[in-house]
């Protein structure tokens, strides 16, 4: 059976003459039965859909940046991160060709923000300062050795991510300092932290779009819902090879 290809923007680091952390989603693409391609991010549209037009589905990953505020006409929070304004292209490109082609889509992280705003959503820009008794949400680089962020996430009943999770809760990772405030076009909130951050969101018109705010290609070896999920995806691109 042959294999679907599976789009993932990649940041090349030109300090250090690598691409940024990108090990993990291969391995758990690979290992779910995909073929990871990993595409420059740059702001040559007509390069990304060159990419793009060739794989059955897209995986939009984490990143250590933080979306331009501009692009949802919100002005910069005074705690707004690094911007990389081709990632942001690329992931917005990529967003345009997904949705022409109804292809299945994984967003991680900046991807699930990225999801959003390309749906006419809004980001919360810093959560710390922006949310009134808001919990952990990244590490606390403060202590020593620094604090990894946990925490829980219930889900909305007759979910898929409830239905790959076997529960109505689980515990998951988390290192951001934004999230989604209105969710985009046709996006429903299936996730919450019990501070009331969102932390996933489906498309509600059945086709796999699925954006979650934490990773799951960190430890996926060890975490069941984890394994689920990129196997699903992976599942939603296949029946794309052969479209």
């Amino acid at each position: 059976m042959e294999k679907p290809w599976i789009g993932i923007p990649t940041r090349f680091l030109p300090e250090t003459q690598t691409f940024g952390q990108i090990r993990h989603y291969l391995e758990a693409v690979i290992w779910a039965g995909g073929v990871p391609v990993m595409i420059p991010t740059v702001e040559d549209r007509s390069l990304v859909r060159e990419y793009a037009r060739r794989v059955q589905g897209i995986l939009l990953p984490g990143s250590p940046t933080d979306l331009d505020p501009a692009i949802y006409g919100a002005p910069p929070h005074a705690r707004l991160g690094e911007r990389d304004p081709q990632r942001d292209a690329t992931d917005l490109t990529l967003l345009e060709i997904a949705e022409e082609q109804r292809m299945p889509l994984l967003g991680i992280c900046f991807g699930v923000q990225s999801l959003n705003v390309h749906r006419g959503g809004t980001l919360i820009q810093d959560i710390e300062t922006s949310i009134a008794g808001a919990g952990q949400h990244e590490t606390d680089n403060r202590e020593q050795p620094p604090k990894r962020a946990r925490h829980p996430v219930r889900f909305e009943r007759e979910s898929l991510l409830s239905t790959l999770a076997e529960s109505s809760e689980t515990e998951v990772n988390s290192s951001h300092h934004q999230s989604i405030h209105h969710p985009g076009k046709d996006l429903r909130v299936v996730a919450r932290a019990p501070d009331g951050v969102i932390e996933a969101v489906e498309d509600v018109t059945g086709r796999f779009v699925v954006g979650v705010q934490w990773h799951p290609e960190k430890g996926w070896r060890e975490d069941p819902l984890s394994q689920r999920l990129f196997k699903r995806f992976i599942e939603a691109a296949q029946r794309e090879v052969y479209n």
